[in-house]
């Protein structure tokens, strides 16, 4: 989980975050809908279509695919369709697990880039740190949301109490890193070892036969 503060501004509080929310990752627009943040669930939700689509044009392909050996696209496709069946298997699992490693990799920079986006959207309207909030104001600086005064750069106990505060926050945000990255080896080891099962039940026919067997 990402670490949030108070942010204040007339007699209007909501909390800023700092480090990679984990709640975008897993929820996505979820996020930004229970912070009202509508230009965050916006932009969220058009990612993910985009990061979708791929895979759902390629499984509705797949599914919908009617043989008929008269069309043109069967036609343009003959030449494959004495391909053994496992290997078009094979080449779609991996063609999908690429798609979902790109779809990972898209939502960890998401995941890391919207905490800082929505906080600073909320320094520009006004909003800032509660006051006397040294907690809050060393995350903004240590994270390089706000910049250090001529005054704090002069006051060594104080640079140095926001050091602490700033390591120890991101110390805590690299274990969180490291119990992530467990998730992530199940998850691929499950994936990997479901599909290797699934690809060996599959039997020696080609995929003209697959496809007559389906009754497509």
């Amino acid at each position: 989980m990402s670490v949030k503060f108070q942010l204040k501004k007339d007699a209007y509080i909501k909390k800023g975050a700092v480090g990679f929310s984990f709640t975008i990752y897993f929820f996505e627009f979820l996020t930004p809908l229970f912070r009202g943040d509508i230009k965050g669930i916006l932009m969220l939700l058009v990612i993910r279509i985009l990061v979708l689509s791929p895979g759902y044009l390629i499984n509705h392909f797949f599914k919908n695919f009617n043989f008929n050996s008269n069309s043109l696209f069967t036609k343009i496709l003959s030449p494959f369709l004495d391909i053994k069946y496992k290997y078009v298997v094979i080449c779609y699992v991996l063609f999908i697990g690429v798609l979902s490693i790109i779809g990972v990799l898209i939502w960890l920079y998401i995941g890391s880039w919207y905490n800082k986006n929505y906080t600073m959207r909320l320094l520009k309207k006004g909003y800032s740190p509660l006051e006397n909030d040294d907690y809050a104001l060393a995350l903004l600086k240590g994270y390089g949301y706000l910049e250090y005064t001529e005054e704090e750069k002069e006051d060594s106990k104080k640079m140095e109490l926001y050091k602490n505060i700033v390591e120890t926050v991101k110390k805590d945000e690299k274990t969180k890193y490291y119990i992530f990255l467990i998730y992530f080896i199940i998850i691929f080891v499950i994936a990997v070892t479901t599909n290797y099962l699934a690809i060996s039940k599959v039997g020696d026919i080609t995929y003209l036969e697959a496809i007559r067997a389906a009754g497509i």
